[in-house]
């Protein structure tokens, strides 16, 4: 007699039901990954409100108006990093007078690169909310100060302020416009705000006129890809995600388009590598600190050749 047990039939069904399983020709990491999006309590919910007000004061009184942006020279250089929220660290850790977002991580892991050999500087000009369209060199007018301090600081602004074009504001600013390596990181927010925010070429279009016109001043441009609303990717009736990822797609296909040496990208943002919550705040759209951390990691290793590259035409000016 067999006194085995019979593990034939029931087993796969209907504990184990066939569409949960994890096909062979899928990566189990991202299977993985994507069971772990739940939503925030209201704890959570309430501390990320706390962290969004805390950061949008800090931002607006203790900005880079008070950083000392030294000029570039032969032995100094500067990295310049432009674009919506996540080129300003929105979601980071933030303290007063301190470096935040990818800039602050940047900084630390290039001093620690032997073939990096001069002084380098890092500065943050990200404009949270703020949309390719608003980042157009032939931009007229002003962007939303509301979305980018918050809705008291942003209306106050308003009022006493008469704020420029962004183009004009920080690329035309002698403390800005010297630095040899421009990172651009825009995009998140046209889905939301942009001027066509159902058109993804729209965004593409926008980023070729931005990364044309720093290459036609000599700039070496890094061009990076948007975070991907992970936590949205199942819904059907919500064509965000679909339109974001064809988005990344589109700002891809602009560097493989244009062929230069000097226009790279930095790190594909929307790629499976991120899906993961830890990396994200409450609101699963914007880094924390853990995810800029990772973020700069990535970046790095396209960020230290442009440095290389640009310290060796000091070294050939000098011989």
């Amino acid at each position: 007699r067999d006194l085995s047990p019979r593990l034939s039939a029931p087993l796969l069904s209907p504990a184990f039901p066939r569409k949960n399983r994890i096909s062979s020709n899928e990566p189990r990491a991202h299977h993985e990954t994507m069971a772990q999006w739940t939503p925030p309590g209201f704890c959570d919910a309430l501390w990320h409100f706390f962290k969004v007000q805390w950061y949008f004061f800090v931002t607006y009184f203790f900005g880079n108006w008070w950083t000392n942006v030294k000029p570039s020279t032969k032995f100094y250089h500067k990295v310049l990093v432009i674009g919506d929220s996540v080129a300003a660290g929105f979601g980071d850790y933030v303290t007063c007078l301190a470096p935040y977002g990818i800039t602050r991580h940047l900084a630390v892991m290039v001093s620690k690169e032997h073939t990096v050999r001069q002084a380098w500087g890092f500065v943050n000009a990200g404009v949270c909310g703020s949309t390719s369209d608003d980042w157009h060199p032939g931009c007229k007018s002003s962007y939303s100060t509301v979305r980018s301090n918050g809705m008291l600081l942003g209306f106050l602004d308003s009022l006493l302020f008469r704020r420029r074009p962004l183009w004009r504001e920080t690329l035309d600013n002698p403390r800005y416009k010297d630095a040899e390596i421009v990172i651009v990181c825009v995009g998140l927010e046209d889905s939301r705000h942009g001027a066509e925010p159902k058109k993804p070429v729209r965004t593409r279009d926008n980023v070729r006129a931005i990364c044309t016109a720093l290459r036609s001043r000599g700039k070496e441009v890094i061009l990076c890809t948007i975070p991907l609303r992970w936590r949205l990717q199942d819904e059907k009736k919500n064509n965000v995600f679909a339109k974001d990822k064809e988005r990344n797609e589109l700002l891809a296909g602009v560097v493989a388009s244009a062929g230069d040496p000097q226009l790279t990208l930095g790190c594909d943002l929307g790629s499976p590598e991120f899906c993961r919550q830890g990396l994200y705040t409450a609101d699963a759209i914007h880094f924390c600190s853990e995810g800029y951390r990772k973020f700069a990691g990535a970046f790095k290793e396209t960020l230290v050749p442009a440095m290389v590259r640009v310290e060796a035409k000091t070294w050939k000016q000098l011989i």
